[in-house]
């Protein structure tokens, strides 16, 4: 149960903002009885009243059905008289400069009822959504709060069975000589640390919604350290490189691990040793922005998965493996760009990255 709806109370202190309600339609009564005007006059005058008695009304309504706290009533309460009190002075002194010059005024009383009632009314409403938008910025710092504890005590529990697994897994592959038992350690392995790239891949998109930054990037510089960087850790695959000097892009922080993991994308679900990559850069100028396109040979991605990228959503049977893809969108999102998935016939897939020139 959040702090809010702890310290919520019985609807009665909700029919408080009825009264004010009440008192509208009372005065609107006394203006009938009281007016000497023709009694459609009076009626319109009275209705008028009374549509500034509906909105207090509805602000009563919605106070109960929500179960307000006592203080936000009371905080409705405050807001509203003052602001009747405020607009009804004015409208007070309004009379009386009015009476200063010597100039006619008719109803001063209905002049005093309608300020009234269109600064309370109009209070009420400010007063109310002024007290939901702060009851919704609470219930999203505290769940901003929970879900960054779990994030945090769920990544360094997952580092740390990680880190065990793995030194078994070492143990006991060091421990056999069963060329199929290795092959299914191995197996246990290559599962072991997607477990663990899933957990770090939380904790970069954790960091990129909270500093989403952007800075000047040197982009053909940035994708040939990536590029090196795959060439150590995978010297089988094939890669070939177009990549221009001087392209500077304004881009997230993140944007090498962007690359990284179209890279990585390509190695972990295709044999390195069938894998080719070729890499290049496009400026247009004319459009103010400049293309990445990583281009493998290996599987197409699932129709399915390009499909949630595109909504931006996932569903409960329709979803992407892993968080690498996602890393790619919203690291590429932050930096003002975009990422394009393609399915190259009749084999192979092409990632772009489009960001804009600095």
């Amino acid at each position: 149960m959040s702090t809010q709806r702890a310290g919520r109370l019985t609807p009665t202190v909700g029919y408080l903002v009825h009264l004010l309600g009440a008192v509208m339609v009372l005065l609107s009564g006394i203006h009938v009885l009281v007016d000497r005007e023709v009694l459609a006059v009076e009626l319109v005058e009275a209705s008028i009243l009374l549509v500034f008695a509906a909105a207090v009304f509805f602000v009563g309504h919605r106070a109960v059905a929500e179960r307000l706290p006592a203080a936000d009533v009371y905080r409705i309460l405050i807001v509203s008289l003052g602001l009747g009190a405020i607009v009804g002075l004015l409208g007070t002194l309004f009379l009386l400069l009015r009476g200063i010059t010597a100039e006619p005024t008719g109803e001063a009383w209905f002049i005093l009822f309608i300020s009234w009632c269109l600064g309370t009314s109009s209070g009420a409403l400010v007063g109310y959504y002024f007290t939901a938008v702060e009851r919704e910025r609470a219930e999203l710092e505290l769940q901003t709060k929970r879900l960054t504890i779990l994030q945090r005590v769920l990544r360094h529990n997952i580092r740390n069975e990680v880190t065990v697994v793995r030194g078994l897994l070492d143990d006991l592959t060091d421990s056999t000589d069963s060329a199929d038992r290795r092959r299914r350690l191995d197996t246990v392995d290559a599962h072991v640390n997607r477990v663990h790239r899933l957990s770090e891949n939380v904790q970069l998109l954790s960091e990129l919604w909270k500093h989403g930054e952007t800075e000047v990037v040197d982009l053909g510089a940035v994708t040939r350290e990536e590029v090196e960087a795959f060439r150590r850790a995978c010297p089988e695959v094939s890669v070939e490189t177009d990549l221009p000097d001087g392209v500077s892009v304004e881009a997230s922080r993140h944007l090498h691990l962007a690359i990284r993991e179209t890279f990585d994308n390509a190695a972990v679900h295709n044999p390195t040793d069938e894998l080719s990559v070729e890499v290049s850069i496009d400026v247009d100028e004319g459009a103010g922005r400049a293309t990445l396109e990583v281009v493998d040979d290996g599987s197409h991605v699932p129709e399915e998965e390009l499909a949630v990228l595109t909504s931006d959503r996932e569903l409960p049977l329709q979803h992407v493996t892993g968080l690498g893809l996602w890393v790619i969108y919203w690291v590429l999102d932050a930096s003002g760009g975009r990422a394009e998935f393609e399915n190259r016939e009749p084999e192979g897939v092409a990632v772009r990255l489009r960001l804009p020139v600095a």
